[in-house]
């Protein structure tokens, strides 16, 4: 049996996932730097960019929970496909509006994301079923590892496209995108059982509680939902202690944020090897020891006297992220109820979302207060202590 991480590729549906996965995450940063260029050009003002991202990340708080209820309902191929032709179409209004105010670009931008709350659930709920088990790490870790390199090139593509043709255009080069994974998720020929696809409707909210009581059920998803949440507050706080490194410690400037920002994505991409090379087995010690792998990492960047130094441990901080970040998704999709799997993912993405937005106000603050490698040192070893806790957790160890 082939375990490598090239190995799902094999299925025709997944494939065809993966190759409309490709090129829309592409497109994803050529909105992202079209959005920023947009709103700067025409307000020049930071915070309003500020505001632009913070919109981007509150429909997951707002409605995460009550999105991964409809993908339980319904088709989730079907989920995908209609999602991404909603997106097309809102990405490719913005030039038309942004003439009435940079509000209407702003709501549609928050639709955008209400639209993919629909979307990435559907898509973690679906590969496990169509990739078979033994290579459903390989295939998490290909998924992440596409993402991965598709930052990288749509930062590198977007920014000559939107310097090249303005943003005005590559807003419909984003949509293009959009559409093109349309056409390549309605090639994949799974359907769902109708008495899966169609649940009874008993409440949307108490559909909801029901995938939460789910993971409170389940020794390992309990177990594992509590210790992600708590290292993800700390991994999200690394974020902003990482732009203060850059500005305040190594005076890098952009170009700095720019540089460590690129050593955690090759990081990701490294670690999404690795663990996709790995086989489908003890997921849980995984987990751990990715939790473990990164408080070791981030702590000792309080001691990287130059930036370089620094690039090379948040290299090592990547790789540690997808060793806790891929076995956790296959865990929740392997102990998860088919019929529950949405919800389940879309609660562990809401409170996630919600964990890094804490962890990334908060570390913005103390910043402001303690000494950067302080700060950076008290980031990792938080991290390593979550990790040894939950050695201690036999249920989520030896999952």
């Amino acid at each position: 049996m082939d375990y490598g991480v090239l190995a799902p590729l094999r299925v025709r549906d997944f494939r065809w996932l993966w190759i409309g996965q490709v090129v829309s995450v592409v497109g994803d940063k050529i909105n992202q730097i079209a959005m920023a260029i947009m709103v700067y050009l025409l307000t020049g003002s930071m915070l309003q960019m500020g505001i632009m991202l913070g919109i981007t990340l509150l429909p997951a708080a707002l409605f995460g929970l009550v999105a991964g209820v409809y993908v339980d309902r319904w088709d989730r191929r079907e989920t995908m496909l209609v999602a991404d032709v909603v997106r097309a179409c809102l990405v490719l209004a913005i030039p038309f509006v942004i003439r009435y105010g940079i509000g209407w670009a702003y709501l549609l931008a928050f639709c955008a994301a209400t639209v993919a709350l629909f979307f990435i659930p559907a898509k973690r709920s679906l590969i496990p079923d169509i990739v078979p088990p033994v290579s459903l790490m390989a295939a998490n870790s290909l998924d992440n590892a596409t993402s991965a390199v598709s930052d990288l090139g749509g930062l590198a593509v977007g920014g000559v496209l939107v310097a090249a043709i303005g943003y005005r255009w590559a807003f419909t080069v984003d949509a293009a995108t959009f559409v093109f994974s349309a056409m390549c998720i309605a090639l994949i020929r799974y359907r769902r059982e109708p008495a899966l696809a169609a649940e009874k409707d008993r409440g949307v909210w108490n559909e909801a509680a029901e995938g939460l009581r789910s993971i409170w059920d389940s020794d390992v998803l309990r177990e594992l939902f509590g210790i992600y949440t708590a290292a993800a507050i700390f991994a999200a706080g690394s974020i902003a202690i990482c732009y203060a490194l850059a500005l305040q410690r190594y005076h890098a400037g952009a170009p700095g944020i720019a540089l460590l920002d690129a050593s955690v994505t090759a990081g990701i991409l490294l670690g999404s090897i690795a663990v996709g090379r790995m086989g489908a087995g003890q997921a849980g010690a995984k987990f751990l020891g990715g939790v473990a792998g990164f408080g070791v990492t981030f702590a000792l960047i309080a001691f990287a006297f130059n930036i370089w130094i620094a690039c090379i441990l948040l290299v090592l901080c990547g790789v540690a992220n997808m060793f806790f970040f891929i076995p956790a998704t296959t865990l929740y999709q392997t102990r998860s109820d088919d019929a529950l799997r949405g919800r389940i993912m879309a609660a562990a993405s809401t409170v996630n979302s919600v964990a890094a937005v804490v962890g990334i106000v908060a570390a913005g603050a103390l910043a402001q207060h303690v000494p950067i490698p302080a700060l950076t040192a008290a980031v990792g070893i938080a991290a390593l202590a979550i990790a040894l806790y939950g050695a201690t957790r036999t249920a989520l160890r030896t999952a």
